[in-house]
């Protein structure tokens, strides 16, 4: 990873053709509705998933037990679309032959040094989660994982992160993490959709538990 010297910047955007797109294309999907009539509708695909997984990315809701309570995983990456700092969950797709656990455990690994240990979901079958299902067909897993601070690679984590990504972690506790993205976002920054639905769940939950 190469040290960042200046803000990072949009310079232009421009059509893309399909044939020349390497992680998403543009499709027209033909459909017939509830009335028997065919209609169209624009979106974009993601091509490709593993055989080995029911998704084509993961969300890591990765979290830290402290004295003072429980504090989560964040990460600042600037996306080009959006044209900023974006406030999110460590994240990434699973590549072929992995399973979405597989994936979390090496991309949080990645992008952040740590080493996670996988909480079983309460369901017993993790949600398929479309980001924009009203344009995308992408979908995602939110899987959850704990952090052991006492994990020697958990003491002094290192990042693996590819030329040309530039990701700073850090930590918010969970019972203020409505507040910190309020706050993040007045300071300029985007809070990624998955990470705001996140913390005005929490905040949802101890307006109604009044």
């Amino acid at each position: 990873m190469s040290t960042p010297t200046r803000a990072a910047r949009v310079i232009s955007t421009e059509l893309l053709e399909n044939k020349d797109a390497k992680w998403i294309n543009l499709v027209k999907i033909t459909y017939e509705d509830q009335n028997g009539h065919v209609r169209t509708w624009e979106a974009m695909n993601r091509p490709g998933r593993s055989t080995a997984s029911a998704v084509h990315a993961v969300q890591m809701v990765a979290v830290l037990q402290k004295s003072t309570g429980p504090e989560l995983l964040l990460e600042k990456q600037f996306r080009a679309p959006a044209g900023k700092i974006v406030i999110e969950f460590p994240a990434g797709l699973v590549d072929e032959g992995e399973t979405a656990e597989q994936a979390a455990l090496r991309e949080l690994r990645e992008e952040t040094g740590y080493i996670g240990e996988i909480m079983p979901d309460r369901g017993g079958t993790r949600p398929m989660l479309f980001s924009s299902p009203a344009s995308s067909s992408s979908s995602t897993f939110l899987i959850h994982l704990k952090i052991d601070p006492d994990r020697e690679e958990n003491r002094n984590p290192k990042p693996q992160l590819e030329d040309g990504e530039f990701i700073e972690c850090f930590w918010v506790p969970l019972k203020n993490l409505y507040d910190e993205c309020r706050k993040l976002e007045a300071q300029g920054f985007a809070i990624d959709g998955k990470v705001g639905v996140f913390a005005e769940g929490l905040e949802m939950s101890r307006i109604w538990a009044a």
